[in-house]
């Protein structure tokens, strides 16, 4: 029987953790180049590339790919000859899970409780699915999840009377509904069959599967190619911007039901779909692969975002504060360097101003002219001026946006399209409201010049920074006349 000591499943999953947001997965990194050469659109193969040169540079100096770095999701597929001691499995996970964040840099996203909301400082708990297999060994994944992509996920459970087709209909209008919030080009996981519950783990797994590697089953395999196509002809395109590719992959896990149901479970991530293994044996632990080859920047230079070939040529360079004049002058669509004062702020902080303001009491910085990007980054490392940063899903701070464009806030950064009240209010008052790149955070970071906590730092990830950048690039994704650049109606789950 082998014995192993809780301090090795730590040191383990702490590296895991590491490794998963560090190093995107091989096959990802060739799914997205055979994605960009086959787009037509060269808007769309330059967010492609762009995402491929990411992941290059985030594996070569070892930053977060995604500021995202996610919660922790921990499969462990433990040897039924296999003896762990010196602790509880669950602790040893979670104080690698700690371990991992806090020696790789990574961002703490975790809450305490979903209503209080306090940061738990270590990114833990992590969610552990644990089962006993035959064997002498342990498994162990590490597949830290963003929110931005995992909100966008849903569960139903269908009649079995709705067949196949209600199962392609509920997959395809769950990723209609995600639009450009979960970072496409996307991997659609879906799980079908079992329980409530059951249906949206076999989800979860069929995420790790590599991109392409069709279900065993032939009948699912051909649906998987058949529901990918449908997904790539919504249009919704690379960051949602148009394009070919909306998904990498569709990979669909079934399981034996009960006769009164049809359970199915979609859950969407991100292009990078992060995740790391390795198995503890006799021999030591054995990492899988994550190494595609030699982690060059483009032309083999390490250069700065906005000098790379895949910025268009027709960038619009600008300088922050934006006068009322250049604010109506920019269309939807258009791309941009942006240089300047921004302010970093997110959910918890926009909750927390609008509070003051209700209450009179001043607020972090002046909103009059301000720009305002919905980001939280990773922290830095010495000697870094940032952590990877990148932005969040701009839907999830509409609820307080008209207020303070109200108040004289002109400028927003975020990712996705925005509610029609939202939008009202930038015609109304003359603003504009861009779109970055998701999941080009660590390409983000080097053209952030200077940066400094500017206040909320209680709230940890979610606290407010002011930086200095140069060359930020984005598209116009709301202009002063209301036009939106995803050019197609919002879904009625972001008007609720």
């Amino acid at each position: 029987m082998l014995e192993v000591p809780v301090s090795l499943i730590t040191r383990t999953v702490a590296e895991l953790c590491v490794r998963a947001n560090t190093h995107i997965p091989p096959d990802i990194t060739r799914a997205l180049r055979r994605a960009a050469a086959g787009e037509a659109r060269a808007s769309a193969a330059g967010v492609l590339e762009l995402l491929a040169e990411n992941g290059a540079l985030a594996a070569r100096e070892g930053l977060p790919a995604c500021q995202d770095t996610g919660m922790a999701v921990i499969f462990l597929e433990v040897g039924q000859d296999v003896h762990i001691t010196g602790g509880g499995l669950a602790d040893a996970v979670n104080a690698g899970v700690a371990e991992g964040y806090a020696r790789g840099y990574l961002r703490k996203s975790v809450v305490a409780d979903p209503i209080s909301r306090v940061n738990t400082g270590d990114n833990t708990p992590a969610v552990i699915h644990a089962e006993i297999v035959p064997g002498g060994r342990i498994t162990i994944t590490a597949a830290p999840k963003g929110f931005g992509s995992e909100n966008m996920s849903a569960v139903a459970m269908l009649n079995p009377s709705d067949g196949l087709q209600g199962v392609a209909d509920f997959v395809l209008d769950t990723v209609k509904k995600a639009g450009a919030n979960p970072c496409p080009p996307i991997i659609v996981g879906v799980g079908v069959g079992g329980t409530f519950e059951k249906a949206a783990l076999l989800a979860k797994k069929a995420l790790l599967r590599r991109v392409g590697e069709r279900s065993l089953d032939a009948a699912w395999a051909r649906r998987e190619a058949e529901w990918l196509a449908a997904v790539n002809a919504l249009g919704i395109g690379p960051a949602g911007l148009g394009g070919a590719a909306t998904a990498l992959a569709v990979h669909i896990e079934a399981f034996p039901t009960h006769i009164a149901g049809l359970p199915v479970a979609v859950n969407i991530s991100c292009h990078a779909t992060r995740h790391a293994s390795a198995q503890i044996t006799a021999d030591g632990v054995i990492y899988e692969d994550t190494d595609d080859g030699p982690q060059e920047m483009r032309n083999g230079q390490d250069r700065s975002l906005h000098r790379s070939s895949i910025v268009p040529e027709n960038a619009k360079r600008l300088a922050l504060p934006l006068s009322a004049e250049t604010l109506a002058a920019l269309r939807a669509g258009e791309n941009i360097l942006l240089s300047g004062r921004i302010y970093t702020a997110r959910d918890a902080a926009h909750k927390r101003m609008c509070e003051m303001l209700a209450d009179g009491k001043p607020m972090p910085f002046e909103f009059e002219g301000a720009a305002v990007f919905y980001a939280g980054p990773s922290p830095a490392r010495p000697g870094q001026v940032i952590g990877s940063i990148g932005p969040t899903t701009a839907k999830r701070m509409d609820a307080y946006a008209p207020e303070l464009i109200r108040r004289g806030l002109r400028v927003m950064i975020g990712k996705g399209g925005r509610v029609p009240a939202v939008v009202d209010a930038i015609k109304k008052y003359g603003g504009v409201y861009f779109v970055a790149v998701g999941g080009a955070a660590a390409l983000m970071s080097k053209c952030v010049r200077a940066a400094r906590a500017a206040a909320f730092e209680d709230l940890g990830a979610e606290a407010i920074y002011e930086l200095a950048v140069e060359d930020l690039p984005l598209v116009v994704g709301t202009d002063s006349l209301g036009n939106d650049v995803y050019a197609r109606k919002m879904q009625k789950d972001d008007v609720q």
